[in-house]
């Protein structure tokens, strides 16, 4: 369970994740030591999973995002777990989450464009070891992006 100061850690990292230790403790009302053993700790206990640069993937040629719902044959735990090993090795595959519903899951995807689009749906998501039936939905404008807890959580 986090307290408090775990909380202020977690969101001085949210707010500057490339903080130094000294900014972190001065921002939360604490010295340098106690900090970066409490940080040690978060890290160690797996709250902070590590650090990462946010990069813009339209600035990197990904202008396409899609949400791919996708719908297996069957949902045995082969077919399930070959799927699952699969989209592990697709690196234009961001996201990928087993949702309830009508469909079994549910992919974020990035591309360039939308001619990208179509060759990847047929070449390699098609082919996905039990797919049943997918369906795509293409993202034309981001509202809000929050790829972390909200601050002060």
């Amino acid at each position: 369970m986090l307290d408090a100061t775990d909380r202020k850690i977690v969101t001085a990292l949210i707010e500057d994740g490339r903080a130094s230790v000294e900014t972190i403790a001065d921002r939360i009302g604490l010295s340098a030591t106690p900090t970066r053993r409490r940080l040690r700790r978060l890290e160690e206990t797996g709250v902070i999973g590590g650090y990462q640069a946010a990069i813009d993937p339209e600035k990197c040629d990904l202008d396409l995002a899609v949400y791919v719902f996708v719908k297996l044959q069957s949902r045995d735990r082969k077919t399930i777990a070959e799927f699952e090993s699969r989209i592990m090795d697709l690196p234009e595959v961001l996201r990928c989450d087993l949702i309830t519903g009508a469909h079994d899951y549910i992919l974020t995807v990035r591309l360039p464009g939308m001619k990208d689009y179509n060759r990847y749906l047929r070449d390699i998501l098609a082919e996905l070891p039990g797919v049943f039936g997918i369906e795509t939905s293409v993202v034309i404008g981001e509202v809000k992006n929050t790829p972390h807890l909200p601050l002060g959580f």
